[in-house]
Order: structure tokens, then sequence, then C-alpha cells
């Protein structure tokens, strides 16, 4: 079919941002309540991440695991064999 693949990237590709949007709200609220009490002792500019941001991180970390994913070669093989194949 013309195009399929495409199409299928694209809705993959929405859902992964829709995701991210979602899953950065309790995120940026945890982090941004959290991170001044607890690590004062980072720069300021990573005691407070904007929303946007952390939604960003969370598409660049979604899109890296993606290409290793891809690139990793598998470290465990795992095949099954029947008794018959074995005795013979």
């Amino acid at each position: 079919m013309f195009g399929l693949e495409y199409v299928l990237a694209f809705i993959k590709v929405f859902f992964q941002v829709g995701f991210a949007i979602v899953t950065a709200i309790p995120f940026t609220i945890a982090w941004n309540g959290l991170a001044p009490r607890y690590l004062g002792f980072l720069p300021t500019i990573y005691q407070h991440i904007p929303y946007w941001h952390v939604v960003g991180l969370l598409i660049i970390i979604w899109v890296v695991g993606e290409q290793i994913q891809k690139l990793t070669p598998k470290i465990v093989k795992i095949e099954q064999r029947s008794e018959t194949e074995i005795k013979d």
C-alpha cells in the first residue's frame, strides 16, 4: 500500500509525543517541588526545570533509547526444541 509505513510511523510518533506531554506533568511537579529542598547543591537552573524542557527531554530519551535498542545485539538467544529432535 502507498505510504502505509509512513502513516504508522507518524501515529507512533504522535502517541509518543502525547505520552511525553502527559508524563511530564507529574515529573515536573515532583522535580520542582523536591529539587530545591533536597538538591540544594545543584545550580539554580537545575532546581527549576520548565515543563516544555521536561517534555523535550522525554522525547530525546525515547529517540535515543530506540536507537540503542536497534544497535545493541541480542545478548541472550533462547531456543526451544522438542524432545524428539534431541533424541535423534
